[in-house]
């Protein structure tokens, strides 16, 4: 799905990458996620009480991977200003999610399926419920605990924190030296 959106849907990618690796509410909430909410540089995002669907004001961990993907489309010429969907509608949005969904080979993605799985791996990973449940801004660790513990292998979790965009034709590595 990341690199359809890539490739083929620029707009849609901020969308995917903040909804599986920061695990943003699909519906309400990445509608509401403006790119002055994005710190690339501290590499978090800030969910403004206006845009939480608890009103709530958090702070999420953006992961090397999803920095990654911002940069792929800040490269390609994603627009970084105003809403992170830009001025997609509602209807617009789950449109291109569908023809997201069927290029990846995927028929039918629950509704906060990319929340879940970000839940599922961070915890995987991290094993930090506590904070699991400040960043997704739930109230109980104890409700993500049973959602969540177990809810993927270490393995698949290291394996998905570790997906990144293709890599760029051309690009070079550049390797700074002292003048």
């Amino acid at each position: 799905m990341l690199e359809h959106a890539l490739a083929k849907d620029l707009p849609l990618l901020p969308y995917v990458v903040l909804g599986c690796f920061a695990g943003i509410r699909p519906d309400g909430e990445l509608q509401k996620v403006e790119w002055r909410d994005i710190d690339l540089t501290g590499k978090v995002v800030t969910i403004r009480p206006e845009v939480s669907k608890t009103n709530r004001r958090r702070f999420i961990d953006l992961g090397d991977n999803a920095k990654s993907w911002l940069e792929a489309y800040q490269f390609k010429g994603g627009q970084t200003g105003g809403r992170i969907i830009g001025k997609m509608t509602e209807d617009e949005i789950k449109k291109h999610r569908r023809i997201n969904w069927k290029a990846a080979g995927v028929e039918r993605w629950p509704r906060s399926a990319m929340r879940h799985t970000f839940c599922s791996n961070w915890l995987a990973k991290f094993k930090d419920v506590n904070k699991l449940t400040l960043m997704s801004g739930h109230d109980s660790p104890d409700t993500l605990w049973r959602h969540y513990f177990k809810g993927t292998t270490e393995l698949d979790a290291e394996q998905f924190w570790a997906i990144r965009p293709p890599k760029r034709k051309g690009a070079r590595k550049i390797v700074p030296f002292a003048a």
